[in-house]
């Protein structure tokens, strides 16, 4: 165990979970707050906060998880609890796409562009959803601490020519840094660095888009309340990019104005969900019932609803580190905690656990039975199904300003940083 700048950094005792996989784990800690990392899906995999409104009682788990990586490695995260993800997050329609490729057909060729088709597999009806069934939320990272006294941590990938279906090898890198709050003496920051690269003596070009998936619930993990007395704001979150019916976008980017999308100026869950709900066609009376506390059975025998929707970010102005705006923020007001999200990522996805369905509880963490609603997931990224071809360059709607990045030989590297403030509502 190492200890600098009042950050301290150690790693757990290795755990087997099969016969060639070990998985490794890391705990940081600062300010009261301890984050604990696995390199299965280069992880969050608990984050215990403090609880800022009463400081004498104790420190609550505010991250949806398993029980152990063991649980999570035989489950194979199906709901992709607090992991990376990708080669490219989020959905693809019908897990097809297209991208140009450079085919020289001989050393005294000029290169040309080639228009290929890839065919991915679907794990999420007709799309593509997160890198299928083997997507990198469930591969085991190589790992390392790199920084003692700026509490680092680094998982490291390696993803080969037609890995998913996707073309070209790749390096994936995820560094996680815990610093102190720039403006709250108790506050910290999760700072999560992501970056990709072609192998070296790599041809092809691939898309790229990885996203952190971490369910947060800042009053517990286990709370009965769910999310629903949380209270979320998006200032800069002034447009969506609604989807048709498999959550797939439509390439419209409209306004949040005048719906239940609309939490520029904030929103309590209960009350958004309700709306949702209305909006969705539910019964008002229904919609309201699903929100009590204890009523599992209402919920359950409804439709499924909820916030599963990218985010467009105006990236106007900010007082914040270099190239990061502000995506969103969360706040418990009983126990004081905030969270909020900067990012360099054009859209964050806001999703409400619409699909947690009374899980397991032999494989979750604390035996907790998590229900929809449980936890909330804010995974800045590119836009969904926004692959976009070099040549096309129709913005009118705005949709294109999302487009997933593209990896090419001699072009630049990928890069996606997003961080995590926890702190007192009053001073974040």
């Amino acid at each position: 165990m190492t200890m600098m700048a009042n950050v301290v950094v150690s790693e757990l005792a290795p755990l087997s979970v099969s016969a060639d996989v070990v998985v490794r784990t890391f705990q940081l800690h600062l300010n009261n707050v301890t984050i604990e990392l696995c390199s299965l899906g280069a992880t969050i995999t608990k984050i215990l906060l403090p609880n800022y409104k009463h400081p004498d009682r104790q420190r609550d788990d505010v991250v949806l998880s398993y029980a152990s990586p063991k649980t999570q490695f035989d489950d194979r995260n199906s709901v992709y609890f607090g992991a990376i993800v990708g080669r490219v997050a989020n959905r693809i329609k019908n897990g097809s796409f297209q991208l140009y490729q450079t085919e020289v057909m001989s050393d005294s060729d000029e290169p040309r562009m080639k228009l290929e088709t890839y065919q991915l597999e679907t794990n999420n009806g007709p799309n593509h959803l997160h890198g299928g069934f083997d997507g990198f939320g469930t591969r085991n990272w190589d790992s390392a601490i790199i920084n003692d006294s700026q509490g680092q941590v680094q998982f490291t990938l390696t993803s080969h020519d037609e890995d998913q279906g996707y073309p070209a090898g790749i390096e994936v890198t995820a560094t996680y840094s815990l610093k102190q709050s720039n403006d709250s003496q108790e506050g910290v920051k999760l700072h999560l660095s992501m970056s990709a690269k072609l192998l070296p003596g790599e041809t092809k070009a691939t898309p790229i888009s990885l996203a952190q998936h971490s369910y947060f619930n800042l009053a517990s993990h286990s709370s009965r309340e769910r999310i629903l007395n949380h209270v979320l704001t998006m200032p800069n979150c002034r447009s969506f990019t609604p989807v048709d019916g498999t959550s797939i976008p439509t390439r419209e980017v409209r306004t949040v104005a005048d719906s239940s999308m609309d939490f520029t100026t904030g929103q309590i869950m209960s009350d958004a969900l309700v709306r949702n709900g209305e909006e969705n066609g539910l019964d008002p009376m229904v919609a309201r019932d699903n929100i009590q506390v204890l009523n599992k059975q209402s919920i359950n025998n409804s439709p499924i609803y909820g916030f599963d929707h990218n985010y467009a970010i105006h990236q106007e102005h900010t007082n914040e580190e270099a190239g990061l705006f502000l995506a969103a923020i969360l706040e418990h007001h009983p126990s004081g905690r905030s969270l909020r999200v900067r990012t360099t990522a054009p859209g964050v996805q806001l999703y409400t656990a619409n699909y947690l369905d009374g899980m397991n509880p032999s494989i979750s963490k604390d035996e907790c039975s998590y229900d929809r609603w449980q936890g909330v997931c804010l995974e800045t990224q590119t836009y969904p199904d926004c692959i976009i071809l070099e040549n096309e360059h129709d913005n009118s709607s705005g949709f294109e300003a999302g487009k997933c990045f593209v990896l090419r030989p001699g072009g630049d590297d990928y890069s996606h940083d997003v961080v995590f403030e926890f702190a007192s509502i009053s001073s974040s």
